[in-house]
């Protein structure tokens, strides 16, 4: 049988106004950067040729794209739950015949049904991108969907802070603080960290790097990218296993904050 309150948080999510702004948001920011930099590139003649206007382009849009979802894919779950609590209907949902389990697995998969839609809105530009040239649509849907899937997991994480919490306006806050520390300020540190001690060897860069950098939602687009650093191809496709594996066990967490939620509601 399928989970109730999925088809409700769809239902919910298709009525709700702000969330076709944020799409339209998302399609507006995509097109006027990829327009800016298609503009200066053929005015200003920064390229040799069309495969390198190409490039540029799609990766582009793809850390634009990413940049997007780690911002916006949280607010598709952020206060979920603490909306419930202060619209007084949390009563009729823990009464219900759904476990907590299911509540909270029909509340993120609403959310993760807007963030995968609000993330394929990025492949039309893509398209056009590939036009002029640039990687193999493999490599371009492999970035795509390490974006979705970092967003996804986010989400997840915003849903079980929404569980914590009793008021939306917390939820959105401690979302944010959350997202800086993890995505700013711990690169940061890392970096900081190597500098202060240069005498620190090989396998103490490393360890600090897969501490604060290498599970970092952009890291592997960047990798992807040959923008990170030299490594072999191997190297590589282990810290972007590393990254997934990080960012589910994140998602798992804030999946069972957001049981929690639930079932510490008792009336």
């Amino acid at each position: 049988m399928i989970n109730p309150m999925i088809w409700l948080e769809l239902r919910i999510r298709v009525r709700e106004k702000r969330l076709w702004i944020i799409a339209l948001f998302f399609v507006f920011a995509l097109a006027v950067i990829m327009g800016t930099v298609m503009s200066s590139g053929l005015v200003a003649s920064t390229f040799e040729g069309p495969g390198d206007l190409g490039m540029a382009l799609i990766w582009t849009s793809l850390f634009c794209h990413a940049g997007l979802l780690v911002i916006l894919a949280p607010l598709a779950a952020a206060g979920r739950i603490s909306q419930e609590r202060e619209q007084r209907t949390m009563p009729a949902l823990v009464n219900s015949q759904l476990s907590a389990l299911r509540l909270a697995w029909g509340k993120l998969t609403g959310s993760w049904s807007f963030v995968i839609w609000l993330g394929c809105l990025v492949l039309p530009f893509l398209f056009v991108a590939t036009l002029w040239g640039g990687p193999s649509w493999r490599l371009i849907l492999l970035a795509v969907g390490l974006n979705l899937y970092a967003g996804m997991m986010l989400a997840s994480v915003s849903l079980g802070l929404s569980g914590l919490f009793g008021r939306s306006l917390t939820s959105y806050l401690v979302t944010g603080v959350f997202l800086f520390a993890w995505i700013a300020v711990m690169p940061m540190l890392g970096a900081m960290t190597m500098g202060l001690n240069h005498s620190g060897g090989r396998i103490y860069q490393q360890v600090i790097l897969w501490l604060t950098i290498y599970h970092n939602p952009f890291y592997p687009l960047a990798a992807l990218a040959g923008n990170g650093f030299d490594m072999s191809r191997w190297t590589v496709a282990l810290q972007i296993i590393y990254a997934v594996a990080v960012w589910t066990l994140l998602g798992a967490i804030g999946l069972r904050l957001a049981v929690k939620g639930f079932k510490r509601e008792v009336y």
